[in-house]
């Protein structure tokens, strides 16, 4: 449901979630009888057609989401539409979200169109089943990009998570298999669910299932009704939060003009003891961290994780950054993390965000590198390039070619020029995600990159930086490039000590 939709904002800055309040009943006739346990079997047998959500955020109200499912045929088509509101450094960021989806009686998927604006920018993505393959076309800033995915079988929307339950079957102990084609990642993911019921009295909305989704890197939790329609859904550890609620409620949100909480300076900021004297200039960084588990934080050969032999890891643990001596890891004399070229062309590939394979992108990287330059010589040119060109601004982009041509942009937006550029030049290189100490504040979550030059070497494009200063603590969760660490730690984690020089 919504937990895909936040997946377009993920610019850390802008990104994160939770609640706690009461639920509103959507269906009056609550007490019709529930759905059979070996499911409704197709959606013409659905007792309900339409829903709307809320969206919270520490008790602030962030957006809603609806739902509608209309026959079509034989067939059906779902729309949606979805609003979401974050304040960031004091600016208000907005998305909207609106789709159709043709899928036929079983859920399984037709065609899809799918529209999002983002501060006034628009990316449309348009996709439909073709026997043994789904073809894509995306257009972002007029720009079009089409795609073909191979599939097996039947596929679904991301829509399909929190209908299927429904359609299969609610009974304890029930588990479905089915793959999804995540708009978002560009990438068919596989869903695993598992159903319980709630013991004891039902819960709120009478919520009497559980059901338990693993779907790509996220693991997320919903509870629905007796009839099988989603009441509660809790994602990203239970900060982000969905919860029914009738259509006046709901879209009372639109004409909402209270101010909300600033993501970054009322909530994500992670506070020191003490201040940093010239973080830019660090070397080296031992930070105690507590609140959070150990696991979140990624280990390389700039980065270890110091755990107590005593105690748990959540009540404490030890970070220690030091940052690279470039020429010694060019010459082969420090050891790094050597990865063979397989594992490295996953860096060089062009997506629709990171399009390295675009003429302007190959272009520019061109002017900017003189072709004498070694590997190193080329990461440091294109890093101080896009610091010096790219304008900062708290405006998200879709793309490292809109980038490109606006000239502005916040920590992200100069990672996935970057980025986009260094792979043109065949440099193996990725976006990453974490903390970084800012003058006088203290730690805000960001986002640089690193690149391959005889080993992983982090650049931070956005503070003119080869390599990144100690204060940079990456982060990571399953895979170093799942942003969704981020928005685990954020309003958890806490800095008990500090020492740097």
């Amino acid at each position: 449901m919504i937990i895909r939709f936040i997946l377009y904002f993920l610019c850390l800055q802008t990104t994160l979630f939770s609640s706690g309040c009461l639920i509103r009943s959507l269906n009056p006739d609550s007490e019709s009888l529930g759905a059979p346990a070996k499911g409704y079997a197709s959606l013409s047998n659905f007792p309900f057609k339409e829903a709307w959500y809320g969206i919270y955020f520490q008790e602030d109200k962030i957006g809603y989401s609806h739902f509608k499912i209309l026959p079509s045929g034989k067939n059906f088509v779902i729309e949606s539409d979805s609003v979401m509101r974050l304040t960031a450094m004091r600016k208000t960021n907005e998305i909207k979200m609106t789709e159709k989806i043709s899928v036929a009686p079983d859920l399984s998927l037709i065609s899809f169109d799918s529209n999002v604006k983002m501060n006034q920018k628009d990316l449309k993505v348009e996709g439909k089943v073709d026997s043994t393959k789904l073809v894509l076309k995306m257009n972002a800033e007029n720009e079009r990009i089409d795609k073909e995915f191979p599939i097996e079988g039947k596929i679904f929307h991301t829509s399909a998570i929190s209908l299927m339950p429904a359609l299969r079957g609610l009974h304890d102990g029930a588990k479905y298999s089915f793959d999804v084609f995540n708009v978002e990642r560009q990438s068919v993911e596989n869903v695993e669910q598992e159903i319980s019921r709630v013991k004891g009295s039902p819960g709120p909305s009478e919520a009497v299932w559980k059901i338990t989704n693993n779907y790509g890197q996220s693991l997320v939790n919903s509870w629905s009704n007796p009839k099988g329609l989603v009441v509660l859904e809790k994602g990203l550890d239970g900060s982000l939060i969905t919860i029914l609620e009738d259509q006046e409620s709901a879209k009372q949100f639109m004409e909402k003009r209270a101010a909300q909480k600033d993501l970054i300076l009322d909530f994500s900021l992670v506070k020191t003891p003490e201040r940093i004297v010239r973080p830019g200039r660090t070397k080296f960084l031992k930070v105690r961290l507590e609140g959070i588990h150990p696991d979140l934080i990624a280990r390389s050969n700039r980065q270890k994780v110091l755990i107590p032999e005593n105690g748990r890891p959540e009540e404490g643990f030890d970070i220690e950054v030091n940052v690279e001596d470039i020429q010694r890891m060019v010459n082969g004399m420090v050891s790094t993390s050597r990865e063979d070229g397989d594992s490295l062309k996953r860096y060089l590939i062009s997506t629709s965000s990171i399009q390295a394979g675009h003429d302007e992108i190959r272009d520019q990287a061109q002017k900017i590198v003189t072709k004498e330059s070694s590997d190193l010589e080329k990461v440091i040119q294109l890093v101080n390039w896009t610091a010096d060109n790219v304008k900062g601004e708290m405006k998200d982009s879709f793309s490292a070619l809109e980038v490109l041509r606006s000239k502005q942009g916040e920590c992200q937006s100069h990672s996935q020029l970057y980025t986009a550029l260094a792979r043109s030049l065949g440099i193996p290189t990725r976006i990453v995600t974490g903390l970084v100490y800012s003058d006088n504040l203290g730690f805000l979550y960001h986002a640089w990159a690193e690149s391959y030059v005889k080993g992983w070497l982090s650049v931070d494009p956005t503070l003119r930086q080869t390599p990144s200063d100690a204060t940079h603590i990456k982060l990571a969760s399953r895979g170093e490039d799942d942003q969704s660490s981020v928005l685990k730690m954020m309003g958890k984690v806490r800095v008990k000590s500090i020492d740097y020089r």
